[in-house]
């Protein structure tokens, strides 16, 4: 009996300790509700350091609260949860005499509850772990992020430990110090993710996991092409723009002109943009703004009309919640009655400048340097010039109430050749009576919200943080918006249907000669955005705007029209055609940087080729074996860089290789395996730790998890005591 109440009492006080052990390893403080900003003054060195918050909440009036230095060195403020989504801006507390500095110049930065950010010495906003004294590993490239070459460098931080550890697409964990930094995607397929995980550590001995996703993309060459009898002096902006993709000439097919689009379909698009280009999102101040952001252009024909349907996107809730107009429904394009055109490219062989000429009432002829917006031979608010050839403009507005939207010819030469639209040569299209919407002459336009296209593509960058050219850089966080939970019913559709009498040609011409053509938005009376897309649209977005600095100078300059039309019908007979090469996106399901043993798939995907396609995968220059049509199975044993490759060829024979490293690394390498406690040998005391840590009377760190896998099965358990104690044994 009393043996027995000695073994009871031994399990009651390890139970007790494997209750306490429990509950101290997963124990995670309540933390603190609202959110937090931290910020590095180790490149700006300011004496005091303020943030203000602005939104839905004013933390104080400017400049705002004097914020807290912590034993890091990092100055920190606490929002309660009532400050929902806010705007941040850190600066010295000083007046402009004073040697004012602060960052962001314009709109703050964003925060919502919840969340803990870091404004870095480098200016980069980042999530830095979570509102409580736990340790977190945290990157500096923010989860989401989009890049387009071989591979990501992402440098890595600390908060609250010394020492984290990093997996790339469940690698084993490899340690690192605050500041390393790492790269990711090597090797890996694009259009994939790529997982990274951090864990940390801190003094209170909690394990803590952060998650970042990155995308890897690939955007495959297009075909395009050139014609110098259009007059074009710019080249097709290309990347995610297009001009006629995959040759498309929209299509022959009657279409209902009823604000749906049920009759279109993706082969009908004739110009091809992205969202979240409008010249809004290069002022960071200026994304209040309704946008005018035109994303496809699609043409069809019947007997009797031409008919046009265009997208235009409105991603201001997902880059920019804030700014509650814009990021709402009631920011839609007919909210205000605001030009629209239509330029179009009937006789090649006419170029129109931009300029109107007509007769006033005591019959004197007048000219104007631009179509609308003009007073006594004077733009109001700049205007769109034409270098391309362009012979008809479809003026229109964005709600249809103006009585004065025309189709204007450019029927009367100037002395230097070129041609001017004409007043007085008019075919009027506009309405009598807004409620009835009884457009004249045939013409019919309806708009309504919706979206066509089933992918959003766009930079998904919050404002103040995008860059002049980043729109044609392929390594720009280019995302599907779809994929953020873009809200199609936040789309806006605009169809019309012009009578081909009315521009003197039938669908004989349309379908032999063909027409080019060009959807303009505007803002008044300069254009803010184009399909095809003209580089002339974005080139003062980020210049202040003459009569509101706060908003872009694209609104009252001059934007000449300088790319190619899109084509419809048929393209014109000095066509060049520059077909895009034969090419393969291809890489494996893993990122570089696994541990031997791990099967790894092997896939390709050919572009641009003709007919089917035939593929053979190799690693350092010998076949692959276990493959199917365009995947293979590669299971490497050995540490080292392997070149791993594939070669695609198509039916007419064309083939091309494309090769890339991978590594494979020993997750032991310079570790004692069965040396948990570090004192340089394995012996029973190893055995002892690990059976603790089985039982959970014990914690390691990752370094002694790597070590206690004595058996190498991947896992920490009783398996590998019995296999320290059979070697000790020399069992084994």
């Amino acid at each position: 009996m009393k043996q027995y109440k000695k073994m009871l009492s031994i399990v009651l006080i390890l139970a007790m300790l494997f209750s306490i052990c429990v509950v101290s390893a997963v124990y995670v403080s309540a933390a603190t509700s609202g959110s937090q900003v931290y910020f590095d003054n180790s490149s700006y060195n300011w004496e005091n350091v303020y943030v203000y918050a602005y939104g839905t909440k004013e933390n104080a009036k400017w400049p705002g609260q004097l914020m807290d230095k912590d034993s890091s060195g990092m100055y920190t403020m606490i929002f309660p949860a009532a400050y929902t989504s806010e705007n941040i801006i850190f600066n010295n507390g000083l007046e402009k005499n004073e040697g004012k500095e602060q960052y962001p110049e314009a709109a703050g930065l964003p925060l919502k509850t919840g969340e803990c950010k870091l404004l870095t010495a480098d200016n980069q906003w980042v999530n830095y772990g979570k509102m409580d004294d736990h340790g977190y590993g945290f990157a500096y490239v923010q989860s989401g992020e989009s890049f387009g070459t071989e591979s990501l460098a992402v440098k890595l931080g600390l908060k609250n430990a010394d020492k984290g550890y990093y997996s790339v697409d469940g690698a084993p964990k490899v340690a690192y110090k605050n500041g390393d930094t790492i790269s990711v995607g090597q090797g890996k397929i694009g259009n994939s993710s790529i997982k990274l995980t951090l864990t940390a550590t801190g003094a209170d001995n909690v394990q803590t996991e952060q998650i970042y996703t990155y995308n890897k993309t690939f955007t495959a060459s297009k075909t395009y092409f050139s014609s110098n009898s259009d007059g074009h002096t710019t080249e097709a902006e290309g990347g995610y723009y297009g001009t006629n993709p995959n040759m498309q000439l929209g299509q022959y097919k009657n279409i209902t002109v009823d604000g749906k689009t049920d009759d279109w379909d993706s082969s009908m698009i004739i110009a091809q943009g992205v969202a979240n280009d409008d010249p809004r999102v290069y002022m960071p101040s200026s994304m209040h703004e309704q946008p005018w952001d035109g994303y496809a252009l699609y043409g069809a024909w019947d007997d009797e009309n031409l008919y046009f349907m265009w997208e235009m996107t409105n991603t201001t809730y997902i880059i920019s919640p804030s700014d509650n107009f814009a990021a709402s429904n009631e920011a839609r394009p007919w909210r205000n009655s605001i030009p629209m055109y239509l330029a179009l490219s009937v006789n090649p062989e006419i170029q129109a400048t931009g300029k109107a000429v007509g007769v006033d009432k005591n019959g004197n002829q007048y000219t104007n340097p631009f179509v609308w917006g003009c007073d006594g031979g004077v733009a109001k608010d700049g205007g769109t010039a034409f270098t391309t050839h362009i012979d008809t403009l479809v003026a229109m507005d964005s709600n249809n109430s103006n009585g004065g939207a025309s189709i204007f010819k450019a029927d009367t030469m100037d002395t230097d050749g070129t041609y001017m639209f004409n007043y007085d040569t008019r075919i009027p299209i506009g309405v009598s009576s807004f409620e009835k919407q009884d457009n004249k002459n045939g013409f019919q336009i309806k708009y309504a919200n919706g979206t066509k296209s089933s992918t959003i593509y766009g930079i998904n960058a919050p404002k103040g943080s995008r860059k002049m050219g980043d729109n044609l850089d392929p390594n720009s966080n280019w995302v599907d918006f779809m994929k953020k939970g873009y809200k199609t019913s936040y789309g806006y559709i605009y169809e019309v249907a012009i009578p081909m009498s009315l521009l003197g040609i039938d669908r004989e011409y349309v379908e032999t000669k063909g027409i080019g053509a060009m959807q303009i938005l505007t803002y008044g009376t300069s254009a803010m955005d184009t399909l095809p897309h003209d580089p002339s649209v974005l080139d003062n977005a980020n210049v202040e705007y003459g009569p509101d600095p706060s908003t872009s100078h694209e609104k009252d300059d001059v934007d000449n029209i300088t790319v190619p039309l899109a084509r419809m019908g048929a393209l014109l007979g000095d066509t060049e055609v520059h077909y895009a090469p034969f090419e393969v996106n291809f890489g494996a399901d893993l990122s570089s940087g696994q541990a031997p043993n791990k099967e790894i798939t092997l896939s390709a995907e050919g572009y641009n080729n003709s007919g089917s396609v035939t593929y053979s995968f190799a690693v350092n220059g010998e076949t692959v074996p276990n493959a199917t049509s365009n995947t293979a199975r590669w299971k490497p044993t050995q540490i080292g860089e392997y070149e791993i490759s594939v070669t695609a060829t198509d039916s007419e024979g064309a083939t091309v290789t494309e090769k890339k490293t991978f590594v494979i690394f020993d997750p032991t390498a310079g570790k004692l395996i069965g040396d948990v406690n570090g004192d340089g040998k394995v012996d029973i005391t190893d055995a002892r730790d690990i059976q603790k840590y089985s039982t959970k009377l014990l914690t390691f760190d990752e370094d002694q998890l790597i070590c206690a896998d004595a058996n190498y099965d991947g896992y920490v358990d009783i398996k590998d005591t019995t296999h320290i104690q059979k070697k000790l044994a020399g069992i084994i």
